[in-house]
């Protein structure tokens, strides 16, 4: 048996395996008699079939399993035990050609990824904005105004509408200026005030009065424009109940007892809220510049784990675990490549700036995230401790956003980061996008 490994590229290798049908013969032997243990034919003991009938019928697969089961195992022992390759992804037998008929040779490849080399780029010129919202008293109160007009009476008012009513209509596509027939849905209600409202309904129900009649146009589910005929049966506007301790009870079943307890409790979810999206915004224009600057092949089986990744995902979100009938797998994963990149470049960066500047996780830093979260938890550390060493999978997860948040806080003291309120957040972001379109549309 000879074996040989061929660079195809810088991050992609392949491990040709060559060998004779006398260095399977044993294990097709080995392979068929136990087969004929297992085989039942009618004229046959069990286990009695003649071996060349075993041979004739299983031979065929069986032989190409012994070939599989000795390019895996050749692969394992030379490649995957060796300390030359850092294989990354899932390789794969890319080709495998055998005669069993014959007894012809064995000639099979193994393709599979290396890691790339990754040398780091100067970003000691990166300017990054990160978004910093103060939460007002105005942010509050509408927070607990919404938390109020869950619990508001609805009151009939005679109209017109302002941005505050609740709309009652009925609606009928057309089409060519005529009503369609069998599209009638009566008695849709809108809340103006809802934000997810589409604008154009928005406009066309403002300002009217019960008995109303009018047309609007708005794109429908399958992004067409759809045209419908209003009639507006009912307008209604909401009255607040007035805030007491007894309705921030009701609101917040129990939790809160007091007014003033439900402003803290608002103010500190709006602050968390707040800081979270900075995060993550922060997060993800990190990770944005640094995988532009830095420009490298990326094995394709790193590409493909991501990619299969996100179809479990989408798995354990539908029923049973399973994706939709007829779901087009190849033509979603095909959707979600660039993604599955960006990840797999920003793998890479993150795991050379770990190992350029010896960043790790020490236990003082693990003991430290067990009393910050004991504080809060109100739980003794040393059980929280207990629990996740209980939990390998859940331990290595937060070594892993520990190790991220050293790596985050060693890319923020190399570039120069401008806190931004959102408007000059979202002009930082425009102009970014008109400099470089062509990424921004990817």
């Amino acid at each position: 048996m000879k074996t040989e490994i061929t660079n195809t590229s810088d991050v992609e290798r392949q491990f040709e395996i060559t060998a004779t049908f006398e260095d399977m013969a044993g294990d097709i032997d080995k392979a068929i008699r136990a087969q004929r243990v297992r085989t039942t034919m009618k004229g046959f003991r069990p286990g009695k079939v003649p071996v060349h009938l075993v041979k004739k019928i299983y031979g065929k697969a069986l032989s190409y399993g012994v070939a599989e089961d000795l390019v895996q195992r050749t692969f394992h022992d030379e490649v995957v035990h060796g300390d030359t390759h850092d294989i990354m992804g899932q390789p794969t037998i890319s080709e495998l050609d055998f005669d069993y008929e014959a007894k012809g040779d064995l000639r099979a490849v193994v393709t599979f990824g290396v890691r790339p080399a990754v040398e780091l780029k100067d970003i000691s010129d990166v300017t990054l904005h990160r978004l910093k919202h103060d939460v007002t008293e105005e942010d509050i109160q509408k927070e607990i105004d919404a938390l109020r007009a869950s619990h508001a009476d609805l009151i009939p008012d005679e109209g017109p509408s302002t941005a505050e009513s609740y709309v009652v209509v009925d609606l009928e596509r057309m089409e060519e200026g005529e009503l369609v027939e069998g599209t009638r849905q009566g008695d849709v209600p809108f809340l103006l005030s809802d934000e997810n409202l589409m604008p154009q309904l928005k406009e066309a129900l403002t300002g009217v009065s019960a008995g109303d009649e009018t047309v609007v146009s708005f794109p429908g589910q399958d992004g067409e424009e759809r045209t419908y005929a209003i009639t507006v049966k009912e307008i209604k506007r909401r009255e607040l109940p007035e805030l007491t301790d007894e309705l921030v009870v009701e609101i917040t079943d129990g939790k809160v007892d007091t007014v003033d307890g439900l402003q803290e409790e608002v103010r500190k979810q709006l602050e968390e809220g707040w800081n979270k999206r900075s995060r993550e915004l922060f997060e993800g224009d990190v990770i944005d510049t640094l995988c532009e600057r830095h420009t490298f092949q990326i094995p394709a089986s790193v590409v493909e784990m991501y990619q299969d990744a996100y179809v479990e995902e989408l798995k354990k979100r539908g029923k049973d675990d399973k994706l939709p009938e007829g779901f087009d797998v190849e033509a979603y994963k095909a959707s979600r490549r660039d993604e599955a990149e960006l990840q797999a470049r920003w793998m890479f960066i993150r795991d050379r700036i770990i190992e350029s500047e010896g960043i790790e996780v020490t236990d003082g830093d693990m003991e430290k995230h067990y009393e910050e979260m004991a504080e809060g938890a109100g739980f003794p550390a040393d059980m929280l401790k207990q629990y996740y060493e209980s939990m390998p999978q859940m331990l290595q997860n937060v070594r892993e956003r520990m190790l991220s948040d050293k790596v985050f806080a060693w890319i923020v003291d190399k570039v120069t980061v401008v806190d931004a309120d959102v408007e000059e957040y979202q002009k930082a972001a425009a102009d970014k996008a008109a400099e470089n379109p062509a990424a921004d549309q990817d």
